[in-house]
């Protein structure tokens, strides 16, 4: 909300940098798990994703929703996806750091969040990559939630 024009467009250059820089450290890791903004979720049905090993899970209840698409194609290169729910991203990364011997974290998010769980995954460790949403539509930033999108060919790209 407070993020000015100049400072949205520094981020989108460090995602793409951090993403050149990490790529193959993420793709040699032996657990990779993405966190999937929730606003890409279909919000026309009711969601009926439920709790995983470390975040929420996708069922695949409507074939237009993003983290549908999104998991499908993640699963696709052994990426475990998750709909990123929880705000304590320090304790969620400790955890699945704890459990697995190498970790990469992939995030779809919009840019300012992206870039905030980038660097965190940088400092705790974690080689990340990511992808920006289309827009944001975010209901911090409007008042209420809107559907939004992601590119699905920058992803297959980026895991290529």
């Amino acid at each position: 909300l407070r993020t000015k024009e100049a400072q949205y467009h520094l981020y989108m250059i460090e995602i793409e940098l951090v993403n050149r820089i990490y790529r193959e450290a993420f793709m040699k890791s032996s657990y990779k798990f993405a966190l999937i903004a929730h606003c890409l979720r279909d919000f026309r049905p009711e969601c009926k994703a439920y709790s995983g090993d470390y975040e929420t899970v996708c069922r695949g209840c409507t074939k237009d929703c993003f983290v549908h698409l999104g998991s499908i194609l993640l699963k696709k290169y052994d990426i475990h996806p998750y709909i990123s729910i929880t705000m304590d991203l320090k304790k969620l990364f400790g955890k699945i750091k704890a459990d697995h011997k190498s970790v990469g974290a992939l995030g779809i998010a919009c840019v300012p969040e992206l870039v905030t769980g980038m660097r965190l995954c940088i400092e705790m460790d974690i080689p990340p990559v990511g992808i920006p949403l289309d827009a944001n539509r975010c209901a911090r930033w409007m008042g209420k939630a809107h559907e939004t999108s992601f590119n699905m060919e920058e992803l297959e790209k980026l895991m290529l």
